[in-house]
């Protein structure tokens, strides 16, 4: 994952009714606002969705391990 440059991705919630872990996510994608319209769409069909850039991802994934 390139860092550099800002991308972003829908979310999925345990609560969206998907059968995964805590959470799953779709690909990341370079344009934030065409992320926003999918989670409109998805949240307008009743799926609790979010959004995660690569940064936020990045951290969240730095803080899972321990040296």
């Amino acid at each position: 994952m390139d860092l550099k440059q800002v991308l972003w991705r829908v979310v999925y919630t345990k609560s969206a009714n998907l059968n995964s872990s805590a959470f799953s996510a779709g690909p990341w994608h370079p344009d934030k606002a065409h992320i926003e319209r999918c989670c409109e769409v998805l949240r307008a069909r009743q799926f609790d969705v979010g959004i995660q850039s690569n940064q936020q991802a990045k951290q969240n994934a730095s803080s899972w391990v321990k040296p």
